[in-house]
C-alpha cells in the first residue's frame, strides 16, 4: 500500500470520505437552487457549508509518495484522493488540493487513467487523462529535465502518474497543469506557493514510452514497490504495452467521454 500522511493524523474512513461528499453535492445543489430563485441569503449558507465540507475533506485527504528525483534519490509526494474519483479532490475546475511544499528538483507532475470500476454520477467534471500513460517531450527534451512513471490505485482505477525533475530548474520552460486539474501548484522565488494554467494539448504527448527509457530520459517504478525503486530497463517495463485512449479522458454524470469525441464541448 502506497506511504500517506494527513493534516488530522489519519486519513479519512471510506464512510468519513462518503458522508462529505455527500454533504458538499447536497450543499452545491442547495446553491443552485437558491441562485435560480435568486434568494441570496440561501445561497450564501450554502456555499458556507460547501467551504466547509471542502476543507474538512482537504484536511483528512492523503498525501501520498508517489515518485522518486533521479537527481537526489528525494521522494515526491502530493496529496491525492486514493479511494475514488468521486472524491472533490479530481474536480477539474476546482481546487480541493491540500498543497504540498516540493521537493527542490520537482518542476511538474500529469498522468493517465484506465478507468476499472465504477463511475461516479456527480456534477463536477474530472478530466483524469488518456488511458494509456505517455510523456511530454516537450519537457522532456530540455537537458537538464528527467521523468519517472510509477502507478497508483485509484479506488479500483490504475493512475500512471509522470513527474519531471530537474537537477537545475528552468525559468524559461514552460510547466503543466498538475495531474487532472486546470492549473499547477509551484513555490515562487521567495518559497511561497501559487498557481498558474497551461493547457495539455493530446498532440504534444508522447506515447512510445521505450525510446525515452533507452536514452536515459525516463526511468519506472515497478507496481507496488513501496521502495518506489528506479528502473531503467525496457524489456520489462509494464508501462511500455499499456493501450487504451490517447485523448484526454473526462467524468461527468456518469458518463466518460473523450477529446476525440465529435460532441465534446
Amino acid at each position: 500500500m502506497p506511504r500517506y500522511w494527513s493534516k488530522r493524523g489519519e486519513v479519512y474512513s471510506p464512510a468519513e470520505r462518503a458522508a462529505m461528499i455527500a454533504g458538499f453535492y447536497s450543499a452545491l445543489d442547495s446553491r443552485e437552487k437558491a441562485n435560480e430563485q435568486r434568494d441570496s441569503d440561501n445561497e450564501r449558507g450554502a456555499a458556507e457549508i460547501m467551504a466547509a465540507v471542502a476543507r474538512d475533506y482537504e484536511a483528512a485527504t492523503p498525501i501520498v509518495a508517489l515518485s522518486r528525483c533521479p537527481f537526489t534519490s528525494d521522494v515526491f509526494e502530493s496529496s491525492l484522493d486514493i479511494l475514488g474519483v468521486d472524491g472533490m479532490w479530481w474536480a477539474y475546475d476546482y481546487d480541493y488540493r491540500p498543497f504540498v511544499a516540493p521537493i527542490a528538483t520537482f518542476f511538474a507532475w500529469t498522468g493517465s487513467m484506465q478507468l476499472d470500476g465504477p463511475i461516479p454520477n456527480l456534477p463536477l467534471k474530472s478530466m483524469i487523462g488518456p488511458a494509456a500513460p505517455f510523456v511530454l517531450p516537450r519537457i522532456l527534451e530540455h537537458p537538464s529535465m528527467r521523468a519517472v512513471m510509477s502507478t497508483v490505485l485509484v479506488g479500483e482505477h490504475v493512475g500512471f502518474p509522470v513527474v519531471y525533475f530537474s537537477d537545475a530548474i528552468p525559468t524559461d520552460l514552460k510547466r503543466v497543469d498538475d495531474w487532472a486539474h486546470s492549473s499547477y501548484s509551484f513555490n515562487r522565488v521567495d518559497g511561497s506557493p501559487t498557481s498558474a494554467h497551461v493547457t495539455e494539448y493530446d498532440i504534444e504527448k508522447d506515447f512510445d514510452i521505450a525510446p525515452w527509457i533507452r536514452n536515459g530520459k525516463l526511468s519506472w517504478i515497478a507496481p507496488g514497490d513501496i521502495e518506489l525503486t528506479l528502473r531503467t530497463s525496457v524489456s520489462d517495463c509494464p508501462f511500455v504495452t499499456v493501450g487504451g485512449d490517447r485523448h484526454r479522458q473526462y467524468i461527468q454524470y456518469g458518463k466518460t467521454w473523450s477529446a476525440n469525441d465529435r460532441d465534446f464541448g
